[in-house]
């Protein structure tokens, strides 16, 4: 793809100016191009020299340190270290922000294999990591579901051989369900559960039906990525590193 220098100049003038506009470092979104550079290429100066102010401050920004991570966490299936630290992070940063009238927090937290983009290397993580990881801009919903259609959603886990959730443990045979609990607890089909997802997966998005005509539904402005990188950030200042590996909350027997 040909980028022209007035567009590249555009490009980090509105990074820069979404950034400023913050109160906290919050980018709105970040797009990749590239300048073909051949024999004819010229150089502009005057060009470069307008741009360089705002790429540093760019640069300073993504490079910037959040955690240090003690293994690489990898992505897989039915259960790998990423999707469990991603979904344990987003449930915990979630409930954290999230004030419900009934005062009842989310119970689980369900992502999608494929939304995770990449895996996050062994030592320092930085901010243009997790932007990696997490490209889109999704924001966190909270569903209130039924207790059949929460069951309908780890049928389908089990059924597609897992997928990044957290707050739950199950175990199947057969692509069925022998054991689900909640919360440490017994799963209940007279209940309803707080299922905290992504807007993309709320509307139905990668086949996720079970979570059409859910009972309620309460959004954050919130992005995911946000939570990961907020995740990071208050670890670092416990003093904290990741230390994440799989914990055996599914469990999948043929």
């Amino acid at each position: 793809m040909k980028t022209s220098p007035k567009k590249l100049a555009c490009l980090l003038f509105s990074l820069y100016f979404l950034w400023s506009c913050s109160t906290s470092p919050k980018i709105v979104k970040v797009e990749k191009s590239s300048i073909e550079l051949n024999a004819k290429s010229t150089s502009d100066s005057s060009f470069y020299q307008t741009i360089a102010p705002y790429k540093t401050k760019m640069d300073a920004i993504m490079n910037e340190v959040l955690i240090v991570s003690e293994q690489a966490l990898l992505k897989g299936l039915p259960e790998s270290s990423l999707g469990s630290f991603v979904s344990d992070a987003v449930l915990i940063k979630t409930n954290e922000r999230y004030k419900p009238a009934d005062n009842i927090p989310a119970d689980i937290c369900l992502l999608n294999n494929g939304g995770l983009r990449a895996q996050l290397p062994q030592g320092e993580i930085t901010r243009g990591k997790v932007f990696e990881l997490m490209p889109f801009e999704n924001s966190i919903v909270i569903l209130t579901l039924s207790g059949e259609k929460t069951k309908q959603l780890f049928d389908a886990m089990v059924a597609n051989n897992g997928a990044p959730f957290a707050g739950a443990t199950v175990i199947g045979k057969g692509k069925k369900i022998q054991e689900l609990k909640i919360g440490g607890k017994e799963f209940d089909i007279n209940k309803t559960y707080k299922v905290v997802t992504s807007d993309y997966l709320a509307a139905g998005g990668d086949k996720y039906d079970f979570f059409k005509n859910s009972v309620k539904t309460d959004t954050l402005n919130y992005l995911l990525r946000d939570a990961i990188i907020d995740y990071m950030v208050d670890e670092h200042k416990k003093g904290h590193t990741l230390k994440y590996a799989t914990d055996g909350r599914i469990k999948l027997e043929q």
